[in-house]
């Protein structure tokens, strides 16, 4: 398994449970897995019931740690592995002045992100490190950004760093960049282009496919013709046929989420694996897409 793996995909496709299940399964396979959370918000705390997730990891599961890149200590982490004194870092971080002038920098919240990233990788302690990227523009940004800003950066402390990211990023036996998607129509187009432009890309190297939430199977196709004759006939009107109507619209949602599945695979060439949907709480379903993952063995 590669060390650093990074997960994208459309906004609202469960990414952060299959992420969350992922690392479930990585625990109890003897691994020290950790998540790590980009932007301002996070969902291990939620998803597994545990302690709020700030810079320092914690742990959020039995096994499974958790940590979000904030900007203020990853740009403390980046300063000082430039000056080596942390508390000379923080007081020039801590700088109005000189905050602003960093946060204006193009670039530079990406390029802490990476560098924060790298220092995890480099850290014994972990392992695999499972990072959650934003929706998919961003993600598609975040991995634009540093080939555009080579161009740029010529030299100095900011190209080491992004050198040394951009290495990792970059080597294929460490690094791999997984899809997470769900069986809907607009979530597969998205998913088809973003697999696209990533295959485009030489110094990525992608991972798997994970289809989430598969609805279930509801009526088979002598069921779904009974159902259809029943509401143009005798139950017409019939208290029970809202029932029949809902039905009908789970029939033809599965149908709908076979022909995704068709798209997806056609179209994708990624070792894939698909996961069913669950009606449970977050936990309930980490624990059930986790022992999933155990049988199947793609990851």
């Amino acid at each position: 398994m590669r060390p650093v793996q990074f997960f994208t995909g459309k906004g609202g496709v469960g990414k952060s449970t299959v992420l969350g299940a992922l690392a479930k399964a990585a625990a109890r396979g003897g691994e020290c897995p950790l998540i790590v959370e980009l932007g301002m918000h996070t969902s291990s705390s939620h998803l597994f019931h545990g302690p709020n997730v700030g810079y320092e990891p914690a742990e959020v599961a039995p096994g499974v740690h958790a940590t979000r890149v904030q900007f203020e200590p990853a740009l403390v982490d980046y300063i000082t592995s430039r000056l080596k004194l942390r508390p000379i870092a923080t007081l020039v971080a801590k700088n109005n002045s000189l905050r602003r002038l960093f946060m204006a920098a193009p670039g530079v919240d990406e390029i802490v992100t990476l560098h924060r990233v790298a220092q995890l990788a480099a850290d014994d302690r972990w392992g695999p490190i499972l990072v959650d990227l934003e929706s998919t523009g961003h993600a598609l940004m975040f991995f634009d950004l540093p080939g555009v800003l080579e161009v740029f950066l010529k030299d100095g402390p900011l190209r080491q760093v992004l050198d040394s990211a951009t290495k990792l990023v970059r080597d294929e036996k460490r690094c791999a960049v997984h899809i997470v998607t769900v069986p809907e129509p607009l979530a597969v187009n998205e998913t088809i282009q973003l697999y696209e432009r990533l295959r485009q890309r030489k110094d990525l190297h992608l991972g798997c496919l994970f289809i989430n939430r598969i609805p279930r199977v509801w009526l088979d196709e002598e069921e779904q013709r009974l159902v259809k004759r029943e509401l143009e006939g005798a139950s017409a009107g019939q208290p029970w046929a809202p029932d029949l109507a809902l039905a009908e619209y789970l029939a033809r949602r599965r149908q709908t989420a076979d022909k995704c599945l068709r798209g997806l695979r056609r179209d994708i060439d990624l070792p894939t694996m698909t996961f069913d949907a669950h009606e449970d709480d977050s936990s309930a379903i980490i624990e059930a897409l986790s022992r999933a993952i155990e049988q199947a063995e793609v990851w």
